[in-house]
């Protein structure tokens, strides 16, 4: 069973290259997210003062059988990379490239999450994007009615 869940924020951004990264996750946050899924909205990927990649604002409901006291939902959470990912990342961030979590995803018994270094896209490109796919969904639509 394969669970997955996407960021919108492939319409915000251009990506250039994405990143798998594993989630550092408590028992209760995996079995919330297995049963009530995640939000992505307003979430980011920093670095800390440690040279640790921190995961922020990412929303995981508090799991309703688990006894803990004091869940914070929205906590910074470290995703694990290895040093030499770290770096390449660390130097995306230096040429002003945004971190974005595109979707997170089981893989095998592991969370991971989907990393992206992408900018931020224009007003004049977005438009450019919608009239681009505007018209191949016209020339799709010509195609099917020619054969």
């Amino acid at each position: 069973m394969a669970h997955k869940f996407l960021n919108r924020a492939s319409r915000d951004y251009h990506f250039t290259q994405e990143f798998e990264a594993g989630l550092s996750l408590t028992g209760a946050e995996a079995k919330s997210l297995r049963t009530q899924g995640a939000s992505f909205s307003d979430s980011r990927v920093t670095f800390a003062a440690s040279g640790q990649l921190l995961l922020l604002n990412f929303h995981i409901p508090a799991y309703p059988f688990a006894v803990s006291t004091g869940y914070t939902p929205d906590r910074s959470r470290p995703l694990l990379l290895k040093k030499s990912e770290l770096n390449r990342l660390a130097s995306f961030k230096k040429q002003g490239y945004s971190l974005i979590p595109i979707s997170i995803y089981l893989k095998r018994r592991w969370w991971k999450v989907k990393i992206a270094a992408g900018r931020r896209l224009r007003k004049y490109e977005k438009r450019r994007q919608i009239k681009d796919k505007e018209n191949k969904r016209e020339m799709d639509k010509s195609l099917k009615r020619n054969k």
